[in-house]
């Protein structure tokens, strides 16, 4: 949801090419840790972490992973923060006890559906604007007039990588995967990235 932000300040050029290129290197990261899994046998991203890395790093990515999926980074609570919390406790919760990952699969299509409709929406309601002349016509390239619009190039960096984080699902949804093989792990790997880079785009 803060890749339009991205996208204002790095331009609609550079902010669609990084769109594309961080989604094949995270693609390549995706294959490359499908690869050493099977090849050492792990069956989770935190073992594939601990046999290359040792315990000490697997703790450390557990970590993490729990404050990159659960931390609030600003501010007291607020009405959308309450939200949040509700949303997570009340829909959420009960989905991470399921014990097989493909019982996620229609909350998964639910939500895919919902990010594309979000992204129509959004296209239509630009496009009407822009043709009524309400706004104007999104920047091709960044701004580097000001030492503020530099600092906010640093900002795009993390929102743009974590984009595509998705690297500690993998090994779950290898693990079930039906007749699983790397090759056919790859091919959902792509498929999956794709549409999220037309997604984003």
């Amino acid at each position: 949801m803060a890749l339009p932000a991205t996208i204002k300040v790095l331009g609609l050029v550079l902010g669609i090419f990084l769109i594309i290129l961080i989604g094949i290197l995270s693609e390549i990261t995706i294959e490359m840790l499908i690869r050493f899994a099977v090849s050492c046998k792990a069956r989770s991203y935190g073992e594939v972490v601990q046999i290359a890395m040792g315990r000490t790093a697997r703790v450390l990515s557990e970590i993490c992973i729990i404050v990159n999926n659960t931390v609030v980074r600003t501010g007291f609570w607020d009405h959308r923060k309450l939200l949040v919390l509700v949303v997570m406790v009340v829909f959420l919760a009960p989905l991470c006890v399921l014990d097989k990952i493909d019982s996620l699969s229609m909350t998964s299509a639910a939500l895919v559906a919902l990010a594309v409709v979000f992204v129509v929406v959004c296209f239509a309601v630009a496009f009407i604007k822009l043709i009524e002349g309400k706004i104007e016509a999104p920047r091709m390239s960044p701004d580097f007039g000001s030492k503020m619009e530099i600092l906010d190039l640093l900002v795009v960096i993390p929102i743009m990588t974590n984009a595509y984080v998705c690297h500690f699902n993998v090994q779950p949804i290898y693990n079930e995967l039906e007749g699983r093989s790397p090759q056919k792990m790859n091919q959902v790997g792509r498929i999956t990235t794709a549409l999220c880079v037309v997604v984003y785009a």
